[in-house]
């Protein structure tokens, strides 16, 4: 159990440490001011549009090789048939290296700076603690925060209702952007246990 459970979490210890050596860094070079603000923000909306990205067009994907069906089902497919089961709640640290290691040097292109590129990149970590903590909430917790209950809702939907919309999980921004938004006014007809 302890073995287990130290795996579902290896990638949030991975990014862990990767961010506090970046915030580290770049605080170490004298460069963190309210400039620092809006790219932690850029980075935290391109961790919403990887997600919505991620989630609709890969994780969805109708896939026709037997290792693309293979990489699908231990991804997403895995969670979709068993949404309460706490191991596919993680994504693993395989899926989860290259987007940092693409995302880094991108934005230190596209900045021209290192430190800006680290404090993005400590913004889209950022989106990516809140990804896996709001979805571990979605299938495990009943909130009293009305936030947390309409996108428990939201993302419930998802699972029970239409897998064809709702892909955000901690917003539906880019679901509103590009057509996939379902307004979760309907009640859903399933139970879903909530492991307290």
């Amino acid at each position: 159990m302890a073995v287990a459970a130290r795996r579902r979490f290896t990638t949030s210890y991975f990014y862990a440490g990767v961010v506090l050596c970046l915030a580290f860094a770049a605080a170490w070079a004298g460069l963190f001011s309210w400039s620092t603000i809006p790219l932690l923000i850029i980075g935290l909306f391109s961790w919403s549009l990887f997600e919505y990205v991620m989630h609709r067009f890969i994780f969805h994907y109708d896939a026709r090789s037997r290792l693309g069906r293979k990489f699908l089902y231990v991804a997403h497919v895995s969670h979709h048939e068993n949404p309460a089961g706490k191991n596919q709640l993680s994504a693993s640290l395989i899926l989860g290296l290259p987007i940092g290691a693409v995302y880094w040097p991108l934005a230190w292109v596209a900045t021209g700076s290192w430190v800006a590129a680290s404090w993005m990149f400590i913004g889209l970590a950022a989106g990516f603690f809140s990804y896996k903590w709001v979805h571990f909430q979605c299938h495990h917790r009943r909130s009293r925060l009305r936030l947390l209950r309409y996108l428990r809702h939201y993302h419930l939907l998802h699972h029970h209702k239409t897998p064809e919309l709702r892909f955000g999980v901690t917003s539906p921004l880019f679901d509103l952007v590009f057509g996939t938004f379902g307004a979760p006014s309907q009640r859903p007809s399933f139970r879903h246990r909530s492991a307290a």
